[in-house]
C-alpha cells in the first residue's frame, strides 16, 4: 500500500510548540515522525514547505440534526421535519463539520436517534463525517423552558428531540431505553441559564444521580447543561462525566473538577451571536468578565477543557465550528496553543480515544494541513481556504487541489 509523506512540516501536535519534522502515514496510522526515510515508488509526497500539520480537531458538543434553525423554534424541529429530511440534513452537517477540520465529535442531543444511525452510515462508507460518540434525546423535567416549550412529542415518548421525565424511576427507564437504542452518551438539562431563562425548574439530586448511576451501569456516559455553582456541584457529586457551560465555576468547583476528572465545555461562541435574542450585551460582558478569571484558573489547575458549541442555528451554521476558538484567545485571553490543546488532546481524551489527539508514531492519521501557523493566529483555522487537507484514518477526506506541491 502506498504511503503518504508530509515533508518539511511545522508539526503542531496539540500541546507542544510547532517543530519542523517529516511525518509518514502508512495505512490508517502514523508510521514515522522525524526520520521519515526515503519515499518509494508509488508513495504520495507532499512538501509542506513549513505549513502546519496538526491533529484533526474534536467537536465536543455536536447537534448534527440542527440545520440552520431559528433559536425560537429550535425545540420544534422534530415536528416540522420528518425523519428522512433530518437524516439527509444531519449527513450534510456531518460533512461540513469534517471539512472544517473536525475529524471527531461527541453528540449533545438530537432527534430520530440520528447520531447512532449516522455513525453506522459513516462506518459502512455510505456517508462522510467525524468519528461520532452518539448522543440521543435530551432529558429534563416538566417546567424546563428548553424541553417543555410547545412540543407535545416530548410528552408522548415518540422520536422527539427530547423527553420529559419526573422522578428517579422515570429517568432510569429512559436511560435504559436510550442505551437499548445504541446511544453512547446521555444529555440532561439540569437547569436553565447559558442561553436559556434561569427561572425554570431544576432537576433534583436524586434524578441526576439516578441518571448517572443507570447510565454507568449501561456502560454509557452523561453530560449536563448547567450554569450555576449549586447545580455544577450537584452534577459533580453525582458523577456527571461532562459539564456543558459551567458558567459559575469557582475555586472550589475547579478543585472538584480536577479531582473527579470531569470535562468542561465553556461553549462561549454562541453567546457572542445571541445579543438581543437570549440575553443583553451587558449580560454577555458580565459573563465574559467572570470567564476571564475562572478559565485562566481552570487551565492552571489542569481542568480538562474542550471546545464545542451549539452549531446548527441560523447564526452559527455547521462548518463554522472553528470560529469558536478565537473567542477564547481574543476575548478571554487564553493562549492559542492551549486552546488547540482543548480541541485536540483534551478532545481525544473526552472521546476516550488514546489513539487520537496528537502526532505520534502508531496514532491514527487524523491530520490537518494548514496554510499558516494557528498557534500564532488561531483564526486561521476558521478560514476554510487555509485548510488545505483533511485526512481521517489515512484517507484524504477533503483537499484543495493544486495548493499542495
Amino acid at each position: 500500500m502506498a504511503r503518504t509523506f508530509f515533508l518539511n512540516a511545522n508539526v503542531l501536535d496539540g500541546g507542544n510548540p510547532g517543530r519542523k519534522a517529516d511525518v509518514v502515514v502508512d495505512g490508517e496510522r502514523i508510521s514515522a515522525v522525524g526520520d521519515a526515510g526515503k519515499p518509494a515508488q508509488g508513495d504520495r509526497v507532499y512538501d509542506l514547505a513549513g505549513r502546519s500539520l496538526m491533529p484533526g480537531m474534536v467537536a465536543g458538543h455536536m447537534h448534527l440534526t440542527y440545520h440552520n434553525l431559528d433559536v425560537y423554534d429550535l425545540m420544534g424541529s422534530d415536528m416540522r421535519y420528518p425523519a428522512p429530511y433530518i437524516g439527509v440534513a444531519a449527513a450534510h452537517n456531518a460533512m461540513l463539520t469534517l471539512k472544517a477540520g473536525f475529524t471527531s465529535g461527541i453528540g449533545a442531543g438530537g432527534t430520530y436517534n440520528m447520531d447512532v444511525v449516522l455513525k453506522q452510515l459513516i462506518a459502512d462508507g455510505l456517508a462522510k463525517g467525524p468519528r461520532i460518540v452518539a448522543c440521543g434525546k435530551d432529558f429534563s423535567i416538566t417546567g424546563h423552558a428548553a424541553v417543555d416549550y410547545k412540543n407535545e412529542l416530548w410528552k408522548s415518548g415518540q422520536d422527539a428531540i427530547g423527553e420529559i421525565c419526573n422522578g428517579p424511576e422515570e429517568f432510569r427507564r429512559s436511560v435504559r431505553q436510550e442505551a437499548k437504542r445504541g446511544v453512547e452518551i446521555i444529555k440532561i438539562f439540569v437547569e436553565g441559564g447559558h442561553g436559556i431563562p434561569t427561572n425554570v425548574s431544576r432537576m433534583a439530586y436524586d434524578e441526576i444521580a439516578a441518571t448517572v448511576d443507570t447510565a454507568h451501569l449501561c456502560g454509557i456516559r452523561v453530560r449536563a447543561h448547567t450554569y450555576s455553582r449549586d447545580m455544577i456541584k450537584q452534577c459533580l457529586r453525582a458523577g456527571v462525566d461532562i459539564i456543558d457551560h459551567a458558567d459559575q465555576m469557582d475555586d472550589e468547583i475547579i478543585e472538584e473538577f480536577v479531582k473527579k476528572g470531569s470535562f468542561v465545555l465553556p461553549s462561549l461562541y454562541h453567546l457572542t451571536l445571541m445579543d438581543g435574542i437570549t440575553h443583553t450585551v451587558e449580560d454577555r460582558e458580565r459573563w465574559f468578565e467572570y470567564a476571564r478569571t475562572s478559565l485562566a484558573k481552570a487551565v492552571k489547575a489542569g481542568v480538562k477543557l474542550v471546545t464545542g458549541d451549539d452549531f446548527g442555528t441560523l447564526q452559527g451554521p455547521h462548518g463554522d465550528n472553528a470560529r469558536e476558538l478565537s473567542v477564547y484567545t481574543d476575548v478571554i485571553g487564553i493562549p492559542a496553543l492551549e486552546v488547540i490543546k482543548w480541541a485536540t488532546v483534551n478532545g481525544a481524551a473526552m472521546m476516550q480515544r488514546d489513539d487520537l489527539g496528537s502526532i505520534e508514531k502508531g496514532k491514527l492519521a487524523d491530520l490537518l494541513v494548514i496554510d499558516g501557523d494557528p498557534s500564532k493566529d488561531i483564526k486561521i483555522l476558521a478560514d476554510k481556504s487555509k485548510i488545505l487537507m483533511v485526512m481521517q484514518g489515512g484517507v484524504e477526506m477533503a483537499s484543495q487541489p493544486g495548493l499542495l506541491s
